[in-house]
């Protein structure tokens, strides 16, 4: 009678114990996959140019299923490859320069990235992306980025923050004294 409870107890303390360890595995499985190494020969999504030829910090998208990442001239094409619907949305990973390991902003490190999605943004500083554009600046640290919107101009956001129309429809950018 004694080994039958016994057996009982250890076939009950397993089946509650069962759902635990596959939920461990569910998450360990959901991590996403690294950044990948930017390499000279990559090519920006939209632009179709080397990423080598512009300023500014980069992106890149993961999309499940396929071995290469997706490259991006810029954080706003970053942001915008997840807004268009046209767009894969089977995303493992997004991620972007982290500004707040560089020196200089507009030459950031390339191999510094944060996942897009953790990071803070500064939307609407002075400073312009490589192709001309407004840019969000990505930072890991919020300190940083709120350091930078000091010095820069720009409102500091979330991912989940920024909105189509920041992105699609940004600002003009001003003109000079003299143009027209």
């Amino acid at each position: 009678m004694r080994t039958l409870s016994i057996l009982r107890t250890a076939l009950l303390a397993a089946a509650l114990l069962l759902p635990l360890a596959a939920c461990k595995q569910e998450k360990a499985e959901v991590a996403p996959p690294p950044p990948a190494t930017l390499t000279a020969d990559a090519i920006g999504h939209y632009c179709g140019m080397n990423l080598a030829d512009h300023s500014g910090p980069k992106g890149q998208i993961l999309v499940k299923g396929q071995e290469r990442p997706i490259w991006l001239s810029s954080v706003r094409d970053t942001f915008a490859f997840t807004m268009l619907p046209e767009e894969p949305k089977e995303i493992g990973a997004i991620y972007v320069t982290d500004v707040a390991k560089a020196k200089d902003p507009t030459a950031p490190d390339m191999t510094a990235w944060v996942e897009a999605r953790k990071a803070w943004y500064v939307l609407g500083s002075k400073l312009r992306g490589g192709m001309g554009e407004a840019e969000p600046y990505p930072f890991s640290d919020k300190a940083a980025a709120e350091r930078f919107a000091a010095a820069n101009g720009g409102t500091v956001l979330r991912f989940a923050d920024v909105h189509e129309d920041q992105i699609l429809t940004p600002p003009a950018a001003t003109m000079a004294e003299g143009e027209h």
